[in-house]
């Protein structure tokens, strides 16, 4: 499987920001606010289960996009079988962008507020990312690459906020940070086994 220009821009640009923020001098370590590393994929099967039949083993991809408000934009670009791209996206001037490629996997965003940016990619099989987005101005990358992966992001009541969060095997089957809801004027960068928080400079 190979990723299409646009999408591979995006995955790059993403790992860019991620090696400047950790560059950065007042990076501070916060591994204690990442979940629970689980190994096991049963967990990804179990938060699957609801949305099986749109993502079965032979059934075609399905893609949902309902929006309300003024000046939104969504798109899902969906590579393989049997996936799910699911936005909700409400409020004025937000942006949401999934990218799937593999087979069996499932991006679900829900998202309000005012100029919100949100990119949701997943390289790999029976993946899953749910992702909550509230309040102003804030950016969200959430990137998977590897199978049987699956994760939770909370950033609702956050304002002028950057999370970028990348998951691989390495990182364990379910990621969940905690304490990212409801920041004000923060970065957050997560990598495999690893989280940082820094405050933004205004």
């Amino acid at each position: 499987m190979e990723l299409s220009a646009n999408r591979y821009a995006k995955l790059l640009g993403g790992a860019c920001i991620v090696a400047s923020l950790l560059a950065a001098p007042a990076a501070k370590a916060a591994e204690s606010l990442l979940g629970d590393s689980v190994t096991s994929t049963a967990v990804g099967a179990s938060l699957m289960e609801p949305i099986q039949p749109y993502a079965s083993n032979n059934g075609t991809s399905t893609t949902t996009i309902l929006q309300l408000g003024a000046n939104n934009y969504a798109n899902a670009d969906v590579t393989g079988q049997a996936s799910l791209a699911v936005i909700k996206q409400s409020g004025v001037n937000n942006r949401a962008t999934q990218a799937i490629d593999g087979n069996n996997s499932a991006l679900l965003l829900v998202q309000g507020g005012s100029n919100n940016s949100v990119v949701q990619a997943a390289k790999g099989n029976n993946d899953f990312q749910l992702v909550g987005v509230s309040g102003n101005n804030n950016t969200v990358a959430y990137i998977q690459s590897g199978d049987n992966l699956a994760g939770a992001l909370d950033v609702r009541n956050a304002n002028n906020t950057t999370v970028v969060a990348i998951q691989t095997p390495q990182s364990g089957r379910f990621l969940m940070p905690t304490g990212i809801s409801g920041l004000q004027n923060q970065n957050v960068v997560v990598v495999p086994g690893r989280m940082y928080v820094f405050p933004k400079s205004r």
